[in-house]
């Protein structure tokens, strides 16, 4: 043999010996251990998660007809009136030229239908609900729209009004569209409470006549499982640190706090690390807390946004009554409630808890005051200032009962917003519970 005969040999080797390689490592796979995700939507959710109209809804639906005005907080009602609103095409959006007064006087001498809804809505975001041909429309926020009645149909115009900033924006409709609304509503008032307008320093109220008939239900708590809440607020729950401490338990971890005390029943999330400096826009806030909620589907109980304050970056959202009453508690524990930074939570509060059904299927009825007497009670109570009331509403009181802290109890009442905090009004032999906390 040659020389090169073994010098051919061996490169015939090498090249064999390079093809297998290199198809070893084309063709490799390696076995891992599959890891579970702590943070995915289906590990991490208490409830399901809710489309918009489901949580920024209005309170309360007003027929204004012959000078009488005609309300209902059902929820059937308001969510098809919603319905229709959402089928019709809304074009040329725009702020209202004339006079507030000289509109609301219009108003008062015609029928119209008005939904009122607790606190400012953005357009942009309930843009989701109605539709908007126009790709971009004004920046504005409203909580009332009123559907002009029959003899105003022909204008095609639907309003949209903010008692907070006194402002009017109007779109147009097609005007036959009205007609199907006007036919449901003004042609159905006879079913629903007769209310009256209250005006209080800076907006008006619309308040029943008569007394009100609402049941006190009682409920078991279920509790959350703070193990599932960790998983879905911190960024690496691995590195959360738990401790047992005197009121409860506490997660951390270098940035990061959630408290859960079982005396309130509060979980207290916060982010050490958030910039509160620096500006939100309105529509983003409420989208982002929104969004945050329903990114561990958190709506446990039946919550509706209620209150929105764009400069301190906090939003509020408040459970209500099956009957469409909100309910109260001086302790937080029937709202969440949340702080923003620039581009994060700041702080997270809400009730450790979620209502399961109600144990008394044929609750006991409780009969409030009629409007003018819950006014009459608030007038004469010597401590508060009328100009300083910004609202009045019937609603419920949650409370644990004091023989079974595992047992929530809901009771009908009165209650008034008095320097940005609700209490309940007093009333007979007074009221119950005081001093409701709106921060």
């Amino acid at each position: 043999m040659t020389y090169e005969n073994i010098k051919t040999g061996i490169l015939t080797i090498l090249v064999v010996l390079s093809g297998i390689m290199t198809w070893s490592i084309w063709t490799y796979q390696p076995t891992y251990e599959t890891l579970k995700n702590g943070t995915t939507d289906e590990e991490v959710a208490f409830s399901s998660k809710r489309e918009l109209k489901k949580i920024v809804r209005p309170h309360i639906l007003m027929v204004h007809t012959g000078g009488k005005h005609y309300g209902t907080t059902d929820n059937y009602d308001i969510d098809k009136a919603v319905a229709i609103l959402g089928k019709w095409k809304y074009y040329s959006a725009r702020k209202y030229p004339g006079k507030q007064d000289n509109l609301n006087e219009t108003f008062a001498r015609q029928a119209n239908t008005e939904i009122l809804f607790p606190a400012g809505v953005p357009s942009e975001i309930y843009r989701r609900v109605l539709t908007f041909e126009e790709e971009k429309i004004p920046k504005f926020d409203f909580d009332r729209i009123i559907v002009p009645g029959e003899a105003q149909k022909q204008e095609g115009l639907i309003y949209f009004t903010s008692s907070k900033n006194q402002t009017v924006y109007t779109a147009n409709v097609n005007p036959s569209a009205i007609e199907e609304f006007s036919e449901l509503f003004q042609k159905s008032y006879a079913r629903m409470d007769q209310y009256f307008i209250y005006q209080l320093a800076e907006n008006e109220v619309y308040l029943p006549e008569d007394g009100l008939k609402l049941p006190k239900y009682t409920y078991y708590s279920n509790p959350l499982e703070p193990e599932k809440l960790k998983d879905a607020l911190f960024k690496d729950p691995s590195f959360v640190q738990k401790s047992i401490v005197t009121d409860g338990e506490e997660y951390m971890d270098s940035s990061r706090r959630m408290s859960v005390n079982k005396d309130s029943r509060i979980i207290d999330y916060v982010n050490l690390l958030s910039d509160n400096d620096g500006v939100i826009g309105t529509t983003s806030l409420l989208q982002k807390s929104i969004d945050f909620v329903n990114e561990h589907s958190g709506w446990t109980d039946p919550y509706r946004y209620v209150y929105k304050d764009d400069f301190n970056h906090r939003v509020v959202f408040r459970m209500y009554t099956k009957e469409g009453y909100p309910i109260f508690n001086n302790s937080g524990i029937s709202e969440i409630r949340q702080w923003w930074g620039q581009s994060e939570i700041s702080k997270y509060l809400r009730p450790s808890f979620n209502l399961e059904l109600p144990i008394n299927p044929d609750p006991e009825m409780d009969m409030l005051p009629s409007g003018r007497e819950a006014v009459t009670s608030l007038k004469e109570m010597p401590k508060v200032r009328e100009e300083l009331v910004t609202n009045i509403s019937p609603g419920y009181y949650m409370s644990f009962d004091p023989m079974d802290k595992s047992l929530i109890l809901l009771e009908p009442g009165w209650f008034y917003e008095y320097e940005g905090q609700w209490q309940e009004l007093k009333y007979g032999e007074g009221g119950r519970h005081n001093g409701l906390e709106q921060d």
